[in-house]
């Protein structure tokens, strides 16, 4: 009974060790294989390097039009900075413009103040020294003596009604001349309105004149400049304390008008352009 199981195993294992011959490559079907060389890629796929390569092209082109596109905003964005930082500095050479005129201003006021009051200090001080007469007791008074009529004191000089000189007339129609423009007057601050210049040449006659009596005299102040359109920097005029007048010479041509600054008395002025 043996036997027969023993040859029937034996059997077995040979049909296995043929089947495994029979699957597996030999030794000349593998150096085959290795010496067989690899496929050639075909024509399809080497006429695909040129459709790769344009659209590579295409890409890079796309780049370089967004690179330039942006380097051409930031160019536009730097001019805009540009022109801020010029109109910031003309501002800044404006406003150091002003502050000059201001000061100019002020150390005028402020040397026309201390003359008033050395003229009032020197007043006060004759006005102490002055010897007061005294009252001389049990002395009738006698009225003054009244003069006859033909020794009367002579009455004053009445008050001229301008002393602005009268604008010229006559001449060659032809030939430059001055050319009144207007007349103005007042007792308070005032501002005229917007006149042109023609010429290269214009002028600003002006006069201040103090409150009458003695006590008022050099009391009055009057200071006038003179504005270019749409320009806060002024062209100096005058700037006078108490009676008195001159006649102020001006650049032009151009569109003006005038700042008039008084107190304590009454002006006039009259403005002449040359052409």
């Amino acid at each position: 009974m043996r036997r027969p199981a023993l040859f029937l195993f034996v059997l077995l294992g040979l049909m296995r060790f043929a089947m495994a011959q029979d699957s597996s490559p030999s030794q000349t079907e593998q150096s085959a294989l290795k010496l067989t060389p690899p496929p050639t890629r075909s024509a399809a796929s080497s006429n695909a390097h040129p459709a790769a390569n344009g659209a590579a092209v295409a890409v890079l082109q796309a780049t370089v039009d967004q690179l330039t596109r942006k380097n051409d905003d930031l160019l536009d964005l730097l001019k805009k900075q540009q022109g801020v930082l010029e109109d910031i500095e003309y501002d800044r050479r404006l406003q150091s413009r002003q502050i000059q005129s201001l000061e100019e201003r002020l150390e005028d006021a402020l040397l026309q103040n201390t003359k008033l009051q050395d003229k009032v200090s020197n007043l006060e001080a004759a006005a102490a020294v002055a010897p007061v007469a005294a009252p001389v007791a049990d002395k009738p008074v006698v009225a003054p003596p009244t003069p006859p009529p033909g020794d009367a004191e002579p009455a004053a000089p009445p008050t001229p009604s301008t002393y602005l000189p009268p604008a010229q007339t006559g001449g060659d129609p032809t030939a430059p001349a001055w050319h009144r423009l207007f007349t103005l007057s007042g007792t308070d601050n005032k501002d005229t309105d917007l006149f042109h210049i023609q010429g290269s040449a214009w002028r600003i006659f002006w006069h201040n004149l103090d409150k009458p009596g003695k006590t008022y005299a050099n009391t009055s102040a009057l200071f006038i400049n003179a504005y270019p359109k749409d320009d806060t920097i002024p062209q100096k005029v005058c700037s006078k304390l108490g009676t008195g007048g001159d006649c102020t010479e001006l650049a032009g041509p151009g569109n003006y008008y005038l700042k008039v600054e008084a107190s304590g008395g009454s002006w006039e002025l009259a403005v002449e352009d040359f052409h």
